[in-house]
């Protein structure tokens, strides 16, 4: 009796775990796991009047705590490569889905990847994250480019590649000023087809038409593959900003485009 009550918990246990993982696996599929040493894990909590990060370290995705993400809650998860060289970053944004769509995408969290490659960000063109939460994390990977004057800070490296204990700090609340941190990091050289798209319709449509056209004008040089209306906010961008001649052929150009 006692060894058949010892063989079940020990099923229980099993099934549990590998319950437990099948989560994980679902919602961490597109993570890299090829030549990858560890995975660096940070928890943003926003309060209303403040919050919490939480980093730590873990070997294998599905040691990743299992606590719920909140509406307003972010994990960032970094691969570190075995290989120091490597340039291209990922950081995966794990956020809460607040539109679960049965059959569809009924997953407890979404994930958006971020890629940097030297001094190109790649953003999915619908990130499936809010944008005040986006640029809390763009915020947060480039925190030392936005600085003036950033400190020096000495490298360190993990002794042991196995989650190790949380180290929390306080944080702001998420309300942050979403297109300042936009610009602050284009202005420092960082290419981005999606900041100069959101960067140009938002000085368009607040009537800073010198503003735009500087963005328009990185966003067609980055990429061709624009709507039509693109065409003709970058021309009239430039109308309104002097330059009257190239305005006027872009705009003709949406015309074509969209007869």
């Amino acid at each position: 009796m006692k060894k058949n009550f010892t063989i079940v918990i020990i099923l229980l246990i099993e099934l549990c775990a590998s319950y437990g993982y099948s989560q994980t696996s679902s919602v961490y599929n597109t993570i890299v796991t090829k030549d990858v040493l560890y995975y660096s894990v940070e928890e943003i909590v926003n309060l209303k009047f403040g919050g919490t990060k939480t980093r730590y370290t873990v070997s294998d995705l599905s040691l990743i705590s299992k606590a719920d993400l909140g509406p307003n809650n972010i994990r960032i998860i970094t691969p570190i490569y075995k290989n120091e060289n490597f340039n291209q970053k990922s950081y995966y944004i794990e956020t809460k889905n607040l539109n679960p769509e049965p059959g569809i995408n009924d997953r407890p969290t979404n994930l958006t990847e971020i890629k940097i490659d030297s001094k190109k960000i790649e953003i999915p063109d619908n990130p499936k994250i809010e944008k005040e939460a986006l640029a809390l994390v763009i915020k947060n990977i480039f925190k030392p480019e936005l600085i003036e004057t950033p400190k020096p800070v000495e490298p360190t490296k993990p002794i042991e590649v196995v989650k190790n204990s949380p180290t929390r700090e306080k944080v702001d609340h998420i309300n942050i000023n979403v297109m300042d941190i936009y610009e602050r990091v284009a202005e420092k050289g960082y290419k981005s087809a999606y900041l100069y798209r959101e960067l140009a319709n938002y000085f368009f449509f607040k009537k800073e038409m010198a503003k735009a056209a500087k963005w328009y004008e990185e966003l067609f040089l980055m990429t061709p593959d624009l709507e039509p209306v693109y065409y003709f906010r970058f021309g009239d961008a430039l109308r309104k900003t002097g330059k009257t001649q190239r305005g006027e052929e872009l705009v003709e150009k949406f015309n074509k485009l969209t007869e």
